[in-house]
């Protein structure tokens, strides 16, 4: 980070190399599509190349870039409609019917992908954010509150209170009462 600093344009096409893929799989699954992932990764680049000056080696390279995705992220996802998040629902206790099930089955799998994405668009944008890079990105409390710039307990607060809102709004298609 320090050589791309420094001017060094090879230094920083590494850091794109070894970074890229992970915040363009982070931006696909928190936006859900491929045009806006690649759209935000660059944008994403783009503010990074821009903030070189200001990086501090207080903070680990991978959690700095992220900062500056969950930006963006949270940024886009107040223009636009929330991702689907299956692992999330696998996480939940949801069952997903395989290929090949019965109509039926896979018909209600669609049904409860419909009701997530509509939970999860209720939640507030920071708090979609942070369920991604929690599922999605599989980041620990410590890196997600270094990205959000929130302690870890609040990272550990809005999870549980995101995770409980969805769990009531998703009560009905695990038998329970659907109240919410």
């Amino acid at each position: 980070m320090q050589r791309a600093a420094g001017g060094d344009r090879h230094a920083f096409r590494l850091i794109v190399e070894r970074h890229g893929a992970g915040i363009y799989n982070y931006f696909v699954h928190s936006t859900g599509s491929i045009e806006d992932a690649e759209d935000l990764t660059q944008q994403c680049f783009i503010n990074l190349y821009r903030s070189l000056g200001r990086y501090r080696k207080t903070a680990a390279l991978r959690t700095f870039i992220f900062r500056i995705a969950h930006n963006l992220a949270v940024s886009h996802s107040r223009r636009k409609a929330p991702p689907l998040s299956l692992d999330l629902l696998l996480e939940q206790g949801y069952d997903l019917p395989a290929q090949g099930d019965d109509p039926d089955e896979l018909a209600a799998a669609d049904e409860l992908q419909r009701a997530y994405r509509k939970a999860l668009a209720e939640l507030p944008a920071e708090w979609r954010s942070i369920v991604e890079l929690r599922v999605g990105r599989e980041l620990v409390y410590r890196e997600i509150a270094a990205v959000t710039g929130r302690s870890e307990a609040a990272v550990e607060s809005i999870l549980f209170r995101a995770r409980e809102r969805l769990s009531r709004r998703l009560a009905a298609f695990r038998g329970g009462s659907g109240r919410g």
